[in-house]
Protein backbone atom coordinates (compact mmCIF):
# COMPACT_ATOMS: atom_id res chain seq x y z
CA UNK A 1 0.00 0.00 0.00
CA UNK A 2 1.33 3.67 -0.75
CA UNK A 3 3.19 5.05 2.38
CA UNK A 4 0.87 8.18 1.93
CA UNK A 5 -1.93 6.30 2.32
CA UNK A 6 -0.93 4.18 5.35
CA UNK A 7 -0.25 7.82 7.21
CA UNK A 8 -3.53 9.12 6.14
CA UNK A 9 -5.22 6.25 7.30
CA UNK A 10 -3.41 6.61 10.57
CA UNK A 11 -4.52 10.49 10.76
CA UNK A 12 -0.82 11.69 9.96
CA UNK A 13 -1.65 14.81 8.04
CA UNK A 14 0.55 14.74 5.48
CA UNK A 15 1.97 17.95 3.36
CA UNK A 16 3.79 17.31 -0.32
CA UNK A 17 6.84 19.76 -0.32
CA UNK A 18 7.94 20.94 -4.08
CA UNK A 19 11.41 21.76 -4.60
CA UNK A 20 12.91 21.37 -1.29
CA UNK A 21 14.42 17.67 -1.62
CA UNK A 22 18.00 19.31 -2.35
CA UNK A 23 17.22 21.55 0.26
CA UNK A 24 16.74 18.49 3.19
CA UNK A 25 19.77 16.31 2.35
CA UNK A 26 21.86 19.42 2.24
CA UNK A 27 19.97 20.29 5.90
CA UNK A 28 20.75 16.50 6.35
CA UNK A 29 24.29 16.34 5.98
CA UNK A 30 25.17 19.23 7.27
CA UNK A 31 23.84 18.19 10.80
CA UNK A 32 24.36 14.53 10.80
CA UNK A 33 27.34 14.00 8.48
CA UNK A 34 28.63 18.29 8.71
CA UNK A 35 31.90 16.37 10.79
CA UNK A 36 33.21 14.02 8.43
CA UNK A 37 35.81 14.91 5.81
CA UNK A 38 34.83 14.76 1.79
CA UNK A 39 37.71 12.26 1.59
CA UNK A 40 35.73 10.22 3.76
CA UNK A 41 32.37 10.93 2.09
CA UNK A 42 34.46 10.20 -1.25
CA UNK A 43 35.52 6.68 0.14
CA UNK A 44 31.89 5.52 1.62
CA UNK A 45 30.10 6.42 -1.64
CA UNK A 46 28.07 9.31 0.53
CA UNK A 47 27.14 10.78 -2.69
CA UNK A 48 25.42 7.37 -3.75
CA UNK A 49 23.49 7.04 -0.39
CA UNK A 50 23.74 9.16 3.07
CA UNK A 51 23.36 6.69 4.87
CA UNK A 52 26.47 5.04 3.97
CA UNK A 53 27.53 6.98 7.24
CA UNK A 54 26.03 4.55 9.12
CA UNK A 55 26.58 1.24 7.60
CA UNK A 56 30.65 2.23 7.20
CA UNK A 57 30.20 3.07 10.92
CA UNK A 58 31.50 6.90 10.70
CA UNK A 59 28.56 7.37 13.19
CA UNK A 60 27.72 5.64 15.95
CA UNK A 61 23.81 4.47 15.78
CA UNK A 62 21.45 1.88 16.27
CA UNK A 63 20.44 -0.85 13.89
CA UNK A 64 17.67 -3.12 13.29
CA UNK A 65 15.19 -3.62 16.20
CA UNK A 66 16.69 -0.88 17.97
CA UNK A 67 17.01 1.35 15.76
CA UNK A 68 12.90 0.62 15.43
CA UNK A 69 12.38 0.87 18.57
CA UNK A 70 13.72 4.36 19.43
CA UNK A 71 12.37 5.84 16.73
CA UNK A 72 9.55 4.42 17.81
CA UNK A 73 9.70 5.78 21.05
CA UNK A 74 10.86 9.03 19.83
CA UNK A 75 8.57 12.15 20.12
CA UNK A 76 7.78 13.37 17.10
CA UNK A 77 5.74 16.27 16.48
CA UNK A 78 6.42 17.71 12.73
CA UNK A 79 8.32 15.26 10.64
CA UNK A 80 9.99 15.58 7.13
CA UNK A 81 10.13 12.35 5.07
CA UNK A 82 12.41 12.58 1.97
CA UNK A 83 14.06 9.49 -0.32
CA UNK A 84 18.11 9.49 -1.72
CA UNK A 85 16.42 8.87 -5.47
CA UNK A 86 13.28 11.02 -5.52
CA UNK A 87 12.35 14.81 -5.25
CA UNK A 88 9.11 13.61 -3.15
CA UNK A 89 8.95 14.84 0.01
CA UNK A 90 6.44 15.26 2.77
CA UNK A 91 6.41 17.40 6.06
CA UNK A 92 4.18 15.15 8.21
CA UNK A 93 2.15 16.51 11.24
CA UNK A 94 0.23 15.25 13.65
CA UNK A 95 2.68 12.12 14.19
CA UNK A 96 1.54 10.72 17.21
CA UNK A 97 0.80 7.03 15.54
CA UNK A 98 3.96 7.02 13.39
CA UNK A 99 5.75 3.73 13.51
CA UNK A 100 8.91 2.85 11.98
CA UNK A 101 6.84 -0.20 10.86
CA UNK A 102 5.07 2.38 8.43
CA UNK A 103 8.33 2.83 6.37
CA UNK A 104 9.24 -1.25 5.83
CA UNK A 105 8.07 -1.02 2.32
CA UNK A 106 9.83 1.76 1.52
CA UNK A 107 13.42 1.93 -0.13
CA UNK A 108 16.11 4.67 1.03
CA UNK A 109 13.80 6.81 2.81
CA UNK A 110 14.64 9.17 5.52
CA UNK A 111 12.62 10.65 8.63
CA UNK A 112 13.83 13.26 10.25
CA UNK A 113 12.30 15.26 12.90
CA UNK A 114 12.00 19.13 12.42
CA UNK A 115 14.72 20.19 14.23
CA UNK A 116 17.09 17.79 12.64
CA UNK A 117 18.18 16.09 16.16
CA UNK A 118 17.12 12.64 14.94
CA UNK A 119 16.42 10.75 12.17
CA UNK A 120 15.48 7.41 10.94
CA UNK A 121 16.59 5.74 7.75
CA UNK A 122 15.11 2.32 6.34
CA UNK A 123 17.37 1.23 3.18
CA UNK A 124 16.72 -1.04 0.23
CA UNK A 125 19.08 -3.78 1.86
CA UNK A 126 18.06 -6.12 3.75
CA UNK A 127 21.23 -6.46 5.69
CA UNK A 128 21.68 -2.35 6.20
CA UNK A 129 19.49 -0.57 8.39
CA UNK A 130 16.73 0.51 9.08
CA UNK A 131 18.94 3.17 11.26
CA UNK A 132 18.33 5.39 14.02
CA UNK A 133 20.51 8.15 14.75
CA UNK A 134 20.09 11.34 17.47
CA UNK A 135 22.53 14.18 18.26
CA UNK A 136 21.15 14.07 21.65
CA UNK A 137 23.24 10.42 21.79
CA UNK A 138 26.73 11.76 20.84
Amino acid sequence: MDLMRVLRNKNVVVTELVNKAEDLRKQWESKFAGGISSAEKNAIFFEDFLWHVFSYEKLPCLTNEEAMSAFNSQSKKICYVFYQHSKRVFMLSATESLKAEDFDDEDDVYVVDQDFEWTYVHTHEEYCGPYFYSLKAR
